[in-house]
């Protein structure tokens, strides 16, 4: 899922604070965002530096809009997939909501992989500092709904044990990984993302003790002729 638009040359009165985004965001699919400057993006849509200064007091608070952005996404994907209470109603969902949260995040790493590195860089921890003093962005996280999936699968008899913070910890740590992997071109996966998510969400599910034949009711993508490190 690639988020960025490519935005008009000019912008129109009132339209700014977006026009900016948009050319931040496009700067940052194209690979630009390190000499992105707010100078620049002012000449490029046709408006006064001063008027770029008036939304956004510097380079990193439009990089930090970008970040907000992204972590949206995530967010709006994780809840509608398990809204706030919404138990799955048995093995097989719990199973498909692991698996499709594996498929989303690495897709997303893989299709965005400069804003995700500022997603998980020095602009994304600034932000999350001032994400942990928002109740609202507190109050149910992405994390909150893997630990949440988790312990569904766990009430449905599909984990022996309750996850503890380390099962949590690992499985969430897999597909972050695999998701890193999948940006910064480490791997030659791009062509069978589902295949690494599922294959990665698979072996996670294993280690924190779910059980085989409910992982398996899971349709896996089919496993690419050589699967191989470079």
């Amino acid at each position: 899922m690639t988020i960025v638009t490519k935005p008009a040359p000019k912008t129109r009165r009132g339209d700014l604070r977006q026009a900016l985004i948009d050319y931040a965001l496009c700067e940052a699919q194209e690979g630009h965002v390190e000499t992105m400057s707010l100078r620049a993006a002012a000449r490029d849509l046709g408006v006064s530096s001063g008027a770029v200064y008036r939304h956004f007091a510097d380079r990193d608070d439009l990089l930090c809009a970008l970040v907000k952005i992204g972590h949206e996404h995530v967010r709006a994907f994780m809840f509608a997939l398990r809204p706030v209470g919404a138990v799955a109603p048995d093995v097989q969902t719990g199973i498909a909501r692991s698996f499709e949260m594996a498929r989303f995040y690495i897709r997303y790493a893989h299709d965005n992989p400069t804003l995700w590195r500022m997603m998980f860089g020095r602009i994304g921890n600034a932000f999350r500092h001032e994400c942990a003093k928002d109740p609202e962005w507190m109050r149910y996280t992405p994390m909150d709904v893997v630990t949440q999936n988790m312990e569904d699968l766990h009430a449905m008899g599909a984990m022996e044990s309750p996850p503890s913070i380390q099962d949590i910890r690992f499985l969430w740590s897999a597909i972050h990984g695999a998701a890193d992997l999948a940006q910064s071109g480490a791997r030659l996966d791009g062509e069978h993302l589902d295949f690494v998510a599922d294959d990665t969400n698979r072996r996670a599910l294993r280690a924190v003790g779910c059980r085989t034949k409910d992982i398996a009711t899971w349709p896996m993508a089919p496993k690419p002729a050589a699967d191989a490190l470079p």
